[in-house]
């Protein structure tokens, strides 16, 4: 391989795995907790050692340490009590940490307490990342996204396999993964906190503005009276149909202009103005009570959005003190864990992995290919991110491909959408053409119709590019 970000990427990978495996080969795994994003190994000893291993958005990385977790982490990590990997690795030993020989991922080889060989693998490199438990009989026992390719769905030969020991003879620790891992927490931590605080500050503000325009028209309850009082002394000279009176103000003598309702009775529009009237002077009080609320609540959420922009210092301190205050403020973030689904991998034991064909353009932009209907229904509606690029050879019948962005399409560079529809083009029935029209959007703009058969898919915008159809420079299979 030549010397790329890529090969870097391997051999950092190479380095950690063989300080894992000089600390961890052959030890038992005491227990193995995981949550959202997470799984943490910890492993029998009094040295009380433990790998921590992330995948979240923005955050991949793996964590040897002695003890317990910074204490900021430790809280910001919350475990479930009934992930699947807890039962999964119960009284496994962890018997080698190597890396697979042609892609980046981590492989932690273990033995169940039945005997039986087990793989957890992380992929940290990628557009999406993936954390996923193989064991016999290439069966995926669990997974936190549902693998696109085969990489992670086979437990591994030892012919896949790297030796890091022998290929990276003096690796270096990954000393900057706390605070990575701080950081990140206490981004998310900062941006949840600030979205409950936008929401209440709009609120409030939305609130005020209604409560001082109805305040405005509750202090024109005398005004309402004293016409009230006026049209009643004139009420004999109203006619059939009038839209209004001219009349002098019983207690000042000023005039006063009355409007009526030309289809109601003179009596109604009487009854009209001293209700409104009335009203108006019965919800005064409240409403300036409630004014007082609101107004008092916006500079509650404004002085609490200036606490979390004052929240700053090395990564664990800034965590903290992010943890502190949400603490302290509970209602701010609301409670995932009865949010639907939450936390629920919809890829435990037993379920099948789909195997999409798979390119890598540049050695950065992954591109995914459907190889049939279900596949194709699969990628888009699925398996794919809403801010992917999806891709259609226009007018003719064809695979389904994805673009990965890593949530942000703006970011692809026009070369690179090219290839990726070169590929489009290949995989159609105009393959054999010198040019091909290709359709490209967003995910998000793709639809499938109600009862439409698998493979389906309606585009409610989308842009075209005329290619050629092949695999062009830059672009390997992956």
């Amino acid at each position: 391989m030549n010397r790329t970000g890529r090969q870097e990427d391997w051999d950092r990978l190479c380095a950690l795995s063989a300080q894992w495996d000089a600390a961890l080969a052959g030890r038992l795994l005491h227990r193995a907790v995981a949550g959202e994003g997470w799984v943490r190994l910890l492993v029998a000893g009094d040295d009380r050692l433990s790998l921590l291993l992330v995948n979240r958005p923005g955050c991949r990385l793996g964590l040897l340490e002695s003890g317990r977790l910074p204490e900021p982490i430790h809280a910001a990590l919350k475990p479930r009590k009934d992930h699947p990997l807890g039962s999964l690795l119960s009284d496994c030993t962890l018997t080698a940490c190597r890396v697979l020989a042609d892609d980046r991922v981590v492989v932690l080889q273990l033995t169940g307490p039945d005997g039986k060989p087990l793989a957890l693998m992380q992929q940290q490199y990628g557009a999406r990342g993936n954390l996923a438990l193989v064991g016999t009989g290439d069966r995926l026992l669990w997974a936190q996204h549902r693998p696109p390719t085969d990489r992670l769905t086979h437990l591994p030969r030892r012919s896949d396999l790297a030796n890091p020991l022998a290929e990276v003879p003096d690796p270096d620790g990954d000393e900057s993964a706390p605070d990575m891992l701080a950081l990140h927490l206490a981004d998310d931590l900062e941006r949840r906190l600030g979205g409950g605080l936008r929401r209440r500050l709009q609120s409030a503000q939305r609130l005020a503005d209604n409560l001082a325009r109805d305040l405005a028209v509750a202090d024109r309850g005398e005004e309402f009276r004293r016409k009230a009082e006026a049209l009643a002394a004139h009420l004999h000279e109203l006619v059939s149909g009038q839209d209004k009176l001219d009349v002098p103000d019983l207690r000042h003598g000023t005039p006063l202009h009355i409007d009526l309702d030309p289809a109601l009775s003179a009596s109604a529009n009487l009854s009209r103005w001293f209700k409104r009237a009335g009203k108006a002077e019965k919800g005064r009080e409240v409403i300036r009570i409630r004014l007082l609320d609101a107004e008092t609540e916006r500079d509650e959420a404004a002085a609490l959005q200036r606490e979390v922009d004052a929240c700053a210092g090395e990564p664990l301190a800034k965590l903290a003190a992010l943890q502190d205050l949400a603490q302290r403020h509970p209602d701010l973030l609301p409670d995932r864990s009865r949010r639907p689904g939450r936390g629920r991998s919809p890829y435990g034991p037993e379920q099948p992995a789909r195997r999409f064909r798979r390119y890598l353009i540049d050695d950065r932009w992954e591109v995914w290919v459907g190889r049939d209907n279900r596949e194709n229904d699969e990628l888009t509606h699925r398996a794919s991110h809403t801010r992917d690029i999806w891709l259609h050879a226009q007018g003719v019948s064809g695979s389904h491909v994805i673009l990965r962005t890593e949530g942000k399409p703006d970011q692809v560079p026009r070369g690179v959408l090219a290839r990726a529809a070169s590929l489009a083009a290949l995989h159609s029935k105009a393959r054999h053409a010198g040019l091909v029209p290709v359709i490209w959007t967003e995910r998000r703009y793709v639809r499938k119709p109600r009862k439409a058969a698998p493979g389906l898919a309606v585009c409610l915008r989308e842009n075209s590019l005329m290619v050629e159809p092949g695999i062009a420079d830059g672009v390997v299979t992956n």
